[in-house]
């Protein structure tokens, strides 16, 4: 049987290699002011999660090892303009159940947006994408 810290461990490798692919191929898309490639070190990254959580935590410690701007916001409270000024946001929760934070997010959305668990099921639903909860 796997222990919690185990897979707590194992969302968070899930999740880093979801960022690093974002910000792989989102620098082909951006503006020439964005990162290249090579500098996807420098992004700036918001995760926006449960604050004090130990996924929270866990997270944020993974991220900060690879990215040189890591701020954390509560999804309970998140808004788009909370994205402003970050190259990549997570919104993650951690719980395994519905309950939590229903975060809202327009279809007119453009930021890079990673979305996890639930809260990834939810805004997917919203968007009516047929993604939904992979």
């Amino acid at each position: 049987m796997i222990a919690s810290t185990e897979i707590r461990k194992l969302d968070v490798v899930r999740a880093a290699v979801l960022v690093i692919l974002l910000a792989g191929t989102w620098s082909h898309a951006q503006s020439q002011s964005a990162p290249m490639a090579g500098e996807v070190s420098k992004l700036r990254v918001l995760y926006a999660g449960h604050p004090g959580s130990d996924r929270e935590k866990d997270f944020v410690a993974f991220l900060k090892k690879h990215f040189e701007v890591v701020q954390t916001g509560n999804l309970q409270t998140f808004k788009e303009a909370d994205t402003q000024g970050f190259d990549v946001t997570l919104l993650d929760w951690d719980t395994k159940v519905f309950k939590g934070p229903w975060p809202r997010v327009s279809q007119g959305f453009s930021r890079p947006l990673i979305t996890l668990g639930f809260p990834g099921a939810d805004i997917c639903s919203q968007w009516r994408l047929k993604t939904s909860y992979l």
